[in-house]
């Protein structure tokens, strides 16, 4: 059972910190997310943090190459992947947790009635599938390997689905949907700027997963922070001491959080507020 907290006003400095990738961390060049990488700035200040304070990487990216080199880059092999549902510890996963075979096709038709795009664990290559090949054509990320729906077979474990439509307010309206149908089976939470749906097994968040985290390390999450810029970050609220929303976050979760950062991530705001709090 997970305790909801206040707001850790006294908190001087955490014990923990974890920080989202995408919108948060990433402040390099890259006209694409997934190309983006953090730049020497950020990773100097973060490997140097890391020696007073652990700084853990709470990611919506899955367990890969890729997102382990990120995480390298930034003095550490621990990081907690999409959004929960699997925790790894020094490169090696500790933690597992896998949606319900019948609530994933449950989910699947749900998909497919709203003629939405949809990739699982971050596998572009082999699970991104979408209504059709006009479909296809403007799925933008996964085209090139999208299948239709009819290939699609619950035959693989599902960690994470990423979901998303040619209009925003039709995820919204899933988004609210979905959480009033999946209530207790799945968790489903807006993502990018609101244009995204990122949905794993019931209970499984990042603020989830932290608190688990800290748990295992002998740390009170009442004294850990988070940063992130988007809703999926939001579960960290009322989970963990402190929550701070990036200045290029959505509305939502700036109404929401104990403090902003100054600066957004294009513009290092990450590392510049860790080095100005943290780093005296």
């Amino acid at each position: 059972m997970i305790l909801f907290l206040e707001y850790n006003n006294s908190m001087k400095k955490p014990k923990i910190i974890f920080i989202d990738l995408d919108g948060t961390t990433l402040d390099g060049p890259g006209e694409k997310f997934w190309e983006k990488e953090p730049t020497e700035y950020t990773k100097s200040v973060i490997n140097r943090l890391q020696s007073q304070i652990p700084v853990v990487v709470s990611t919506g990216r899955g367990v890969n190459d890729k997102t382990l080199n990120i995480v390298r880059k930034l003095g550490s092999e621990t990081y907690i992947a999409w959004n929960g549902a699997q925790t790894v510890e020094n490169g090696v996963v500790v933690k597992k947790h896998i949606i319900d075979k019948d609530i994933s096709q449950e989910l699947f038709n749900e998909i497919k009635k709203n003629k939405c795009f949809v990739v699982y664990n971050s596998n572009v290559k082999y699970y991104a599938f979408v209504k059709n090949w006009f479909y296809k054509l403007l799925m933008g990320f996964g085209k090139k390997s999208a299948r239709k729906y009819n290939e699609y077979k619950n035959d693989f474990d599902v960690y994470k689905a990423l979901i998303w439509s040619l209009s925003k307010t039709k995820i919204k309206k899933l988004a609210e949907k979905w959480g009033k149908m999946f209530e207790g089976k799945l968790e489903v939470s807006l993502s990018g700027s609101n244009n995204v749906l990122e949905i794993t097994a019931a209970n499984v968040s990042k603020g989830s997963a932290e608190v688990d985290f800290c748990l295992s390390k002998g740390i009170d999450p009442s004294e850990a922070i988070h940063f992130g810029d988007s809703m999926n970050d939001s579960s960290a609220k009322g989970k963990i001491g402190k929550l701070i929303a990036m200045a290029n976050s959505v509305e939502e979760l700036k109404q929401m959080a104990d403090d902003i950062t100054e600066h957004e991530c294009n513009n290092s705001g990450l590392a510049r507020y860790l080095e100005k709090n943290f780093l005296k």
